[in-house]
């Protein structure tokens, strides 16, 4: 994991000494499917280049979401996005995008162990065992870190940005999934040149 984060980190410096244009943006986006959102604010940099226009974005938001899982149960939480952009970034653009719940990456406990440390049975562990573990069995309980992707448009007139895109998405827990994979967003960024 550390070589593929120096990398992507080298990648992206030689990107940036390569490209001639760079705007930082702060945004707000929502994103929904039926009552399932994702909303957030967060950052963008556009490393394009000035002669064709084509280049990448790399953006960061931190949001609040709540997700209905398959058994028709919503859970809300707090999410870090981190993604990349692909396209034509210009006063009209395209883009493909991809990105992960950094947060989950970073911040969240995976060992999936459900047991106390001190060894003692508490009735949450019985419930787990007898009941969860016969109720989710079809269900993966890996809890693998959020992702996406996905693809949008957009215009940009002078400092605002405004955008519409899709994401197909990847949301669960250690014992859920979320029945709505696929939410449409819209994004308003203010940009700083």
């Amino acid at each position: 994991m550390k070589c593929l984060t120096l990398a992507f980190l080298l990648t992206l410096s030689s990107y940036t000494l390569a490209a001639t244009s760079g705007d930082l943006g702060l945004f707000v986006k929502n994103e929904i499917n039926d009552n399932d959102f994702i909303s957030g604010i967060g950052s963008e940099v556009w490393l394009t280049n000035d002669a064709s226009h084509f280049g990448m974005a790399v953006n960061s938001a931190i949001g609040y979401a709540e997700v209905t899982d398959t058994f028709s149960i919503q859970h809300s939480y707090f999410a870090w996005d981190f993604g990349l952009k692909f396209g034509y970034f210009s006063d009209l653009f395209i883009y493909a995008e991809a990105g992960f719940d950094l947060g989950e990456l970073i911040l969240h406990d995976r060992d999936e162990d459900d047991y106390d440390q001190d060894d003692e049975i508490t009735f949450r562990d019985i419930f787990n065992v007898f009941v969860l573990d016969d109720y989710y069995d079809e269900y993966d309980r890996s809890n693998d870190i959020d992702g996406y992707i996905g693809a949008g448009v957009g215009f940009k007139y002078q400092n605002i940005v405004v955008e519409s895109f899709v994401r197909y998405r990847q949301v669960d827990g250690e014992y859920w999934k979320a029945d709505n994979q696929v939410f449409t967003g819209i994004k308003l960024t203010l940009t700083f040149n």
